[in-house]
């Protein structure tokens, strides 16, 4: 089936969109945890009980429950209020979740992984709590680019293994400026989505 297009709806995505016309899939953030969640939802034939960890202000379209460190903007995550929408909420830290072994049949965490300090007791409780997981982070080109200076770690995959290294100040370019606001532009969106999801260029996706 012919993939569909994004539909010309506002004024200000028009020039950009008749030059670069995109799926509409490409600009949705959730794009690939939705195709891995679907798979495993096919797998067993029905729906999933999912947690979404570190939900923030944007949570995962298809968990169940929600759960997160906080609910108030902080600095080194850059987040705005918290969202459930109508959603069962836990607070708690990611490296200690209050559940159940395998009490979910999906776990979800975006962005999480590159703030916090352990991140092998994070990875051990997401498989502890779930047969089945989806984890995206920034990839090294994302660090090098863009330069957040309240990440850690700069996350590597092969071969589905990802392999993390602490950052350090000379690892930057100090560039991030340049490119943050290059990023509130529509067509630099636009060519970072589209960059993305051809080459996962900006992106780390792991799955279990």
């Amino acid at each position: 089936m012919p993939k569909k297009e994004r539909t010309l709806a506002s004024p200000s995505f028009d020039r950009t969109l008749q030059r670069f016309p995109i799926r509409k899939s490409e600009l949705d953030r959730f794009k690939f945890g939705k195709r891995k969640y679907q798979e495993v939802a096919n797998s067993k034939d029905g729906t999933l009980l999912c947690l979404d960890v570190a939900c923030g202000a944007k949570p995962f379209p298809k968990a169940n429950v929600l759960c997160d460190l906080h609910v108030k903007p902080v600095p080194d995550r850059s987040m705005l209020h918290l969202q459930t929408d109508g959603k069962p909420f836990v607070l708690c830290n990611c490296c200690f979740l209050p559940f159940k072994d395998r009490a979910f049949d999906f776990v979800t965490s975006y962005y999480l992984i590159e703030h916090i300090s352990n991140p092998g007791i994070f990875f051990r409780e997401l498989k502890r709590v779930s047969e089945h997981g989806y984890v995206q982070c920034p990839s090294w080109f994302n660090e090098l680019i863009y330069g957040e200076d309240v990440h850690n770690w700069i996350v590597l995959k092969r071969k589905n293994q990802l392999y993390l290294k602490r950052i350090r100040v000379n690892q930057q370019l100090h560039l991030g400026f340049l490119f943050h606001r290059l990023y509130r532009l529509t067509a630099w969106k636009i060519m970072h989505a589209i960059l993305d999801e051809t080459f996962h260029l900006f992106t780390v996706n792991y799955e279990f």
